[in-house]
């Protein structure tokens, strides 16, 4: 598990194709759009977190493997704060569940385990 960008590419690839389905069923059915909407929501503020995690591990690694004396943090304030804009965005404007938008926040990372144990099973990390 030396290289984490497959595992990346792939919760990437798979959220994508969530939000991508939540926007075709919001556009489809009319009686789930605030849930849709909502989840979207929260798979967008997910994968960006995820993402910059993933960013901020890479350089707190570089920085171990290059023997730096830097002191280092794994950004986890910027993500709250991230999460709590999203999740007030989401109460102040009733087109947004609030429950399917947190729900969302956690999904990314969620997929980080089945994407991780399926590539080191095949062998691509």
């Amino acid at each position: 598990m030396d290289n984490m960008t497959p595992m990346i590419n792939t919760v990437t690839r798979v959220t994508l194709v969530l939000m991508a389905g939540l926007v075709m069923g919001w556009a489809l059915h009319h009686e789930t759009r605030t849930i849709t909407l909502g989840m979207a929501l929260g798979l967008v503020a997910g994968l960006v977190n995820f993402r910059y995690l993933a960013v901020k591990v890479r350089r707190v690694t570089q920085s171990i493997a290059n023997k730096e004396g830097n002191a280092f943090s794994l950004g986890f304030v910027t993500r709250i704060c991230f999460a709590i804009l999203v999740t007030m965005f989401s109460v102040k404007i009733e087109h947004f569940s609030l429950e399917a938008t947190i729900a969302g926040l956690f999904i990314p990372q969620l997929l980080a385990i089945p994407a991780g144990i399926y590539l080191s099973i095949k062998k691509k990390m």
